[in-house]
């Protein structure tokens, strides 16, 4: 039993030293946010210059919502008066694309955003990748930096 409780307690530590931190560092302060479900970027509008997106009606202009059955059909909520957004649009592609986010941090006073863009086969059809991240509405007034990886 002693050797029990031992294992799972160094398994437990183990684990929480592989944990993201989110505190300061030489590479920045990490910075907690959530990825936006069921969500598409409309058809007659343009991809956003400016990645951030910090207001309903700006967002409303440039995306629709996508429910779907299930469990997790409905698209991700989100609070304008306190959080705000980050989008990946990419340009309309035949070939499948995956952007997956990889790391938002605070580094020398700017907020940067690293993320990866996979792709794959050719298909039969035409998509727009895009990919919505969302944060607390504290990182709102810094500068965006987008890095590709």
């Amino acid at each position: 039993m002693k050797k029990l409780i031992f294992i799972m307690a160094l398994c437990g530590a183990m684990l929480f030293c592989s944990c993201k931190s989110g505190i300061g560092s030489a590479t920045g302060s990490s910075v907690n946010y959530t990825v936006a479900k069921n969500y598409f970027f409309k058809n007659n509008a343009e991809i956003p210059a400016n990645p951030k997106i910090s207001s309903a009606d700006e967002f409303q202009n440039l995306f629709g919502m996508a429910a779907v059955m299930g469990k997790d059909g409905m698209p991700t909520a989100i609070d304008f008066s306190k959080q705000f957004v980050l989008a990946v649009v990419l340009p309309v592609t035949d070939v499948a694309t995956e952007i997956q986010p990889l790391d938002v941090k605070v580094q020398d006073g700017e907020l940067v955003y690293e993320y990866s863009v996979k792709t794959g086969e050719k298909m039969t059809y035409s998509m727009q990748p895009m990919k919505l991240i969302v944060l607390d509405r504290e990182y709102d007034g810094l500068n965006v930096k987008m890095v590709e990886k």
